[in-house]
């Protein structure tokens, strides 16, 4: 028996589907997502205006190295 006339398994017809995604879930998902990106934006805002006293504290603590 030839290796050529053995027939190859079709995957195609065992993969699973795509689930649809309700609304509601989309939007708890679109709106977690919000709240990190305005969580992550302010505390940037903060490190932005208050990086001169953040880096001096680290250089008293021995820290500033790290950065």
């Amino acid at each position: 028996m030839s290796l050529l006339t053995k027939r190859a398994a079709r995957y195609e017809e065992h993969m699973k589907q795509a689930q649809p995604i309700s609304l509601a879930r989309t939007a708890s998902i679109a709106l977690g997502l919000a709240a990190f990106a305005a969580a992550s934006g302010l505390a940037f805002a903060s490190w932005l205006d208050n990086s001169d006293g953040i880096f001096m504290s680290l250089v008293e603590a021995g820290m500033s190295w790290c950065f």
